[in-house]
């Protein structure tokens, strides 16, 4: 058993596979990252054209009144502007409060 533990200690010829084993999941890390920002990045500019789709269909509508033998409806109409979804404004965060009040005894 001794012999078997002495050889074990003794051998080294895994020490290089593991430093390369680290490099390469290193390099594969920082690339995950880097391509997670785009990923990120390409959803955020897709759901943007999305609601600017939705938001660009118009609910408006026009129902005209009748009139005839003595009596008439009026008609109705709804008029819907198409807009934009307002760009995205990054606000600094205000002053925090400061309690100074003393909590009762």
């Amino acid at each position: 058993m001794s012999y078997l533990l002495q050889k074990l200690w003794k051998d080294d010829h895994g020490a290089l596979i593991s430093m390369e084993f680290l490099f390469v999941a290193t390099i594969l890390v920082i690339g995950l990252v880097a391509g997670l920002a785009n990923v990120r990045n390409a959803i955020n500019a897709e759901l943007s054209e999305l609601a600017n789709a939705i938001l660009a269909l118009s609910q408006g509508y026009t129902i005209s009144g009748q009139s005839g033998c003595a009596a008439q409806s009026d008609g109705s109409e709804a008029i819907d502007t198409p807009s934009l979804v307002p760009p995205i404004v990054n606000t600094p965060p205000a002053n925090p409060s400061v309690i100074t009040e003393l909590p009762c005894n």
